[in-house]
């Protein structure tokens, strides 16, 4: 079992290794020529659209109180770390640094509102919109419209709003991260479509959807306007999901996003559990027997490089027969 285990781990950290370095390839070779903007879809465009949030319109407003950690400011141009929801802006705002918008980016919308986002000095979530309804084991695309408003030319070192999207469970465990990079100028206002595909592994098909700036400074920019946030399935409802799911991927860097490695196990279907996290020695650096402490990325006090760990987690099933069941797979760490 030992040396199964060994032999697992250095052929899963080359492999990895080998995916990474292709993955590198092709990304250089997509921002070469495109816009770094990440754009997961649904394979069926045709997919049941399962949640639309349009910020309403002018006579029929949205308040997304309680759904953002910014103050409302009810003029067209909010200050920093502020937002507004307007179905129109004119190129008044900040000395005329910003676009003048005459529409929202919803289709035959007749006087419809976007979110108007003033970024804050500090980096971190500015929406987040919980998602129920929604079936176990099943994919589904998020996905939201951008644009941002700092006209070209008006500053000398302008901020550009850096975006992530997260899809988490209602417990804080993310289902699903991605990076979507900055959101870049343009000579016209022009809106930007960014989706992640995710799978439900929780039984009660609710999500939180996160969107994070990752630009956390003061200055000439990082100024945007979202809209169209929208969850759309793309697969058949199926059975239930795994007993147990590990992210492919998590962020120690202390900014409080996706700081430890955190796995989802369905307590009601086991009666047991353990975690051991190895090196790309085979050294055993990280053990527990509660899927609630989870691996913080440090050995013996010291952060871990960043790069590929493998996991190992054992557990026994609840019902009849109560077999051990190990699982492998590995995990990426990045700083």
């Amino acid at each position: 079992m030992a040396s199964a285990i060994r032999k697992f781990i250095r052929n899963s950290y080359l492999i990895a290794n080998k995916l990474r370095l292709a993955i590198c390839l092709v990304t250089c070779l997509f921002y070469t020529f495109f816009q770094p903007v990440v754009a997961q879809v649904c394979a069926d465009p045709s997919g049941e659209l399962v949640f639309n949030q349009t910020f309403g319109t002018a006579s029929n407003p949205v308040s997304i109180a309680g759904l953002t950690p910014y103050e409302y400011e009810p003029i067209n141009c909010p200050g920093d770390g502020q937002y507004t929801i307007a179905p129109v802006l004119d190129d008044s705002c900040f000395n005329a640094t910003w676009y003048a918008v005459s529409t929202d980016h919803t289709p035959s919308d007749v006087q419809g509102n976007m979110l108007v986002i003033n970024g804050g000095s500090q980096a971190g979530i500015f929406y987040r919109q919980p998602v129920s309804g929604l079936c176990k084991g099943t994919s589904y695309e998020v996905s939201v419209w951008v644009l941002n408003l700092l006209k070209t030319g008006t500053c000398s070192n302008p901020l550009i709003p850096n975006l992530s999207i997260n899809v988490e469970t209602n417990d804080g465990l993310i289902i699903q991260s991605t990076n979507i990079g900055p959101i870049q100028q343009t000579d016209i206002p022009t809106w930007r479509r960014c989706s992640i595909l995710f799978t439900v592994p929780t039984a009660d098909g609710e999500v939180v959807i996160k969107l994070i700036n990752n630009q956390g400074d003061l200055g000439c920019g990082n100024d945007m306007l979202i809209d169209d946030l929208q969850v759309k399935q793309c697969s058949e409802c199926v059975g239930p999901p795994e007993l147990v799911y590990v992210p492919d991927v998590f962020t120690p860097n202390n900014d409080g996003i996706n700081d430890t490695l955190a796995i989802f196990l369905r307590t009601s279907a086991s009666s047991s559990f353990s975690l051991k996290i190895y090196n790309r020695w085979g050294s055993l650096i990280f053990t527990s027997t509660d899927p609630a402490h989870k691996w913080d990325g440090n050995y013996a006090g010291v952060a871990c490089a960043s790069g590929t760990y493998s996991w190992v987690i054992a557990y026994r099933s609840g019902t009849s027969p109560r077999n051990e069941i190990v699982r492998t797979g590995h995990v990426l760490l990045m700083r």
